[in-house]
């Protein structure tokens, strides 16, 4: 059974951690401006969608900031804004003192994209200026590396998807920073790729990007940084519902990094105007195999198959029952072989292990994980790609990645 890392639990456990500043806050009147555009009835649909999400983010962030005592001044603007207005409003609050960090909503139309570097470096909390930022990466980057981090402290191989995008770079860097050698993936690259990945990270915003043809049993977690609203009040991610219960670990949408991110904007200005040793928030993670026990896992799978795996099974015979709770699925005889079902692929890297033999075990006191040897490349050695499959998946946004 996959389980859920939810973001919901950590901007809870933030909540309750920073609670107290309120009373050193709210007296000093100090303000957080989020600035947002609204759409014209007459943008296309997808633009539409894009500033949805952003309105969406923008009031998670007011009901932050406002409870920790700050004053949120949520600023939206018109449709048809031109550049001047813009920066009038910008350059507003870069001059006021009471105002101590401003966050543009993203996207901006494109024509306004020049305005936002007119941003007050030291008022940059969500590192839109990048390196002129006093943070490495925007908030949501951050939290997905810290999301991440737990689930790989014995360097595995991680894959970014939705690479070039501003959330993405961000993504990238943290974990090169760390000592990562992440697989990069954006629009034109093969995504079966993430195959070949422990840890799969998808920040393209891009709904249902990948299915159960690139997510597999073994990987630890699967952090989905996708939130696209729908027509009927649901929102999508960037994994497809049916492939959402393969990996053993994964971030929900809605209720995953959404929040994570309002976690971490609350600790940087916390830290930033209150108290610079503030606790960070932290995720623990679930339960989780390696590569080196799903190989084993799979080697048992093969060497317990019942001998009806070559001979076939005959009408007469009475059924080999099980072994208590825990068998091992059963090979299809070779003149027939019978496809896994698509929720719950039994093939690739994990050989023989299924989707619920991995649940299991993932239970049943597994050894922990061995940490490899310091500058050891993350990939494993000797690893071929994955077959290449008939059809070609959607491919990432151009410039994707930021989403909720």
């Amino acid at each position: 059974m996959t389980e859920p890392v939810s973001g919901r639990d950590v901007l809870r456990q933030a909540r309750e951690l920073y609670a107290h500043y309120r009373e050193v806050v709210q007296p000093r009147e100090q303000k957080v401006a989020i600035i947002r555009f609204s759409p014209a009835p007459t943008d296309p649909p997808d633009w539409r969608i894009r500033l949805e999400a952003s309105r969406v983010s923008a009031e998670q962030k007011v009901k932050a900031f406002e409870h920790l005592g700050f004053q949120a001044d949520h600023v939206i603007l018109p449709p048809g804004i031109d550049r001047a207005g813009f920066q009038r409003v910008l350059e507003s609050h870069n001059a006021d003192p009471s105002t101590r960090s401003i966050i543009i909503q993203f996207p901006p139309p494109p024509h306004l994209m020049p305005v936002v570097a007119h941003l007050d470096p030291a008022k940059d909390i969500d590192a839109l200026l990048k390196g002129r930022s006093p943070y490495a990466a925007c908030a949501t980057a951050e939290g997905i590396y810290r999301v991440a981090e737990p689930f790989a402290r014995d360097m595995p191989t991680i894959a970014v998807v939705g690479s070039n995008g501003f959330v993405g770079q961000g993504v990238v860097g943290l974990l090169r920073e760390n000592g990562h050698d992440p697989i990069t993936l954006d629009q034109g690259d093969d995504l079966r790729h993430v195959r070949d990945a422990d840890i799969v990270i998808s920040v393209t915003g891009n709904p249902g990007i990948l299915g159960p043809d690139h997510i597999r049993p073994h990987h630890r977690v699967v952090i989905d940084s996708g939130f696209v609203p729908q027509a009927d009040g649901s929102v999508r991610g960037d994994i497809r519902p049916e492939a959402a219960g393969i990996p053993q670990n994964i971030t929900p949408v809605p209720g995953g990094i959404g929040p994570v991110e309002m976690a971490t904007l609350m600790e940087r200005v916390v830290r930033q105007e209150v108290d610079p040793n503030v606790t960070p928030w932290k995720v623990t993670p679930g339960p989780f195999l390696d590569r080196a026990e799903f190989a084993a896992a799979a080697d048992a799978a093969r060497a317990n198959a019942p001998a009806a795996a070559t001979n076939g099974p005959t009408a007469a015979a009475p059924a080999t029952p099980a072994a208590p709770t825990t068998a091992a699925p059963t090979a299809a005889p070779p003149a027939a072989p019978t496809a896994a079902p698509a929720t719950a692929p039994a093939t690739g890297p994990i050989g023989a292990v299924t989707v619920a033999e991995a649940a299991r075990l993932r239970g049943g006191g597994a050894p922990p994980a061995t940490p490899r040897a310091p500058g050891t490349p993350p990939r494993v050695p000797g690893r071929q790609p994955a077959p290449a499959l008939p059809q070609q998946p959607q491919q990432p946004r151009q410039g994707g990645g930021h989403t909720r």
